[in-house]
């Protein structure tokens, strides 16, 4: 039988010795080494919104003459395009939580008010008039030394949403992804969002002249009103690290609408019998409703952070206040709806948001 020397023996303990020590070496560096990899993933379940909103609207109107002068050989006084908009301001608010199982919902309000335009024309020889002279000259919306167009609006909108969250695990040195193998990246999302919106809208015009040397104008005035039930779909996209954070969002909807208008006309020459009753209409229809978003976030913690973004909004199949004028001639006019009015708002935000 082979003998083994003292010497042998101990070399036999300590390469035992050096093994045990690498394996626990071995072990204990595969223990932490998700922890290295992932030390910044934050996938929050739960998120608010505050935005502050600053928004332009430009109306696409049927560009026709509201003002024309009865001597004038060239363009129109004032056109319905002619009625450029104030900024808006408003809020949007949002909240939201994903849930078990990464399904998840969330519920949003967004105002838009103060969105005004107005069009001033002058004439030396009080000749300003609605563009109808027979219908001008019956309703006293004429023989003006001024004439005014006034445009107000504003939009309230609800919507409830279903959303699918899909978060992309953090910090990854052996991601394919390149921002994953960033130093600081605290994770991203991709969220599908579904559900119900709402949007109502308020327009208000005014078409004033004051006939002659008048002090009080002649006015006629309408008021529409447009409500969008929509069902939309969209996509929510957000990337973190630290300190700063990237969000953005797009939904659409397809609309069923409800359209209503209302217009009086008040003539300063015969205020107790006017040419034309107050008249009003409503019909149903088809729109759209589409919002995006684009928005840069600096966090002050895991939880607060400052946003500051620009934002798209389109309402389509909409009723416009200075396409429901009726300058014909009739005392039975002004009980038709125009329909086909879309409007675009631009602009920016700036909010708080919490996730946690």
């Amino acid at each position: 039988m082979p003998h083994c020397s003292p010497l042998s023996s101990a070399r036999l303990r300590w390469a035992s010795t050096l093994g045990v020590a690498v394996a626990a070496l071995v072990a204990a560096w595969c223990d932490r080494l998700p922890a290295d990899e992932t030390p910044y993933v934050q996938d929050e379940r739960s998120y608010a919104v505050f935005d502050a909103l600053f928004l332009q609207r430009n109306n696409a109107t049927v560009n026709r003459p509201i003002v024309v002068s009865r001597t004038a050989t060239t363009a129109p006084e004032i056109m319905a395009g002619d009625l450029q908009s104030t900024i808006g301001s408003g809020a949007r608010l949002l909240y939201g939580t994903y849930g078990e199982d990464d399904i998840g919902w969330e519920v949003g309000y967004l105002g838009v008010y103060g969105m005004s335009a107005a069009k001033t024309a002058t004439s030396a020889g009080g000749s300003l008039e609605a563009p109808n002279q027979l219908f001008a000259k019956r309703t006293g919306l004429d023989k003006g030394f001024s004439a005014r167009v006034t445009d107000n609006a504003s939009i309230n909108s609800l919507e409830l949403n279903m959303v699918f969250h899909n978060y992309d695990g953090g910090y990854n040195r052996r991601s394919g992804r390149p921002w994953q193998r960033c130093e600081g990246y605290d994770g991203g999302h991709v969220d599908w969002i579904g559900g119900f919106r709402w949007a109502n809208l308020q327009d208000a015009a005014v078409l004033a002249i004051p006939p002659g040397t008048s002090p009080q104008p002649s006015t006629y005035s309408v008021n529409a009103t447009s409500n969008l039930f929509a069902a939309q779909v969209g996509t929510r996209g957000r990337m973190a690290f630290e300190q700063w954070a990237l969000e953005g969002w797009m939904k659409i909807g397809v609309a069923g609408t409800a359209l209503s208008q209302s217009q009086t006309i008040y003539d300063v020459n015969q205020p107790t019998s006017p040419y034309r009753q107050p008249m009003a209409s409503d019909t149903a229809g088809m729109g759209m409703i589409a919002d995006m978003n684009l928005s840069a976030i600096y966090r002050f913690n895991d939880v607060w952070g400052l946003r500051l973004g620009y934002n798209m909004m389109w309402l389509t199949g909409v009723a416009l206040a200075p396409d429901q004028w009726d300058f014909a001639a009739s005392r039975t006019g002004g009980t038709a709806i125009n329909g086909t009015g879309s409007m675009f708002l631009s602009g920016a935000n700036l909010g708080l948001e919490a996730r946690w």
